[in-house]
């Protein structure tokens, strides 16, 4: 992914990184909310509804999908010319540990 905001002067993008910054903050938690009725529902779930199960876990896939969305975004904006390596997605369990 690219900067978001390569271009800008630097108290417009700073605008920017502030909006997207505060956006992904204010998703992560109804994700963080979605992602833990998802393992609540895993656990209590008869291995039997398999039904049940798949949509579970497409469920799961994309809260981790929006998770890695959010960070992507974040990462291109701070850090527009950071390696490939440092713009790895981070775990579910990481990404939620981070505060940007």
């Amino acid at each position: 992914m690219h900067s978001l905001a390569p271009d800008l002067p630097g108290p417009l993008q700073q605008q920017v990184w502030t909006i997207i910054s505060g956006l992904a903050h204010d998703l992560r938690q109804p994700l963080s909310v979605i992602d833990a009725c998802a393992d609540y529902l895993d656990l209590v779930l008869p291995v039997s509804d398999q039904r049940t199960r798949q949509q579970l876990e497409l469920l799961q896939q994309q809260v981790g999908d929006a998770n890695r969305i959010l960070h992507d975004a974040i990462l291109a904006l701070r850090y527009p010319e950071a390696p490939a390596a440092a713009k790895r997605p981070l775990t579910n369990a990481a990404s939620s540990a981070v505060t940007y």
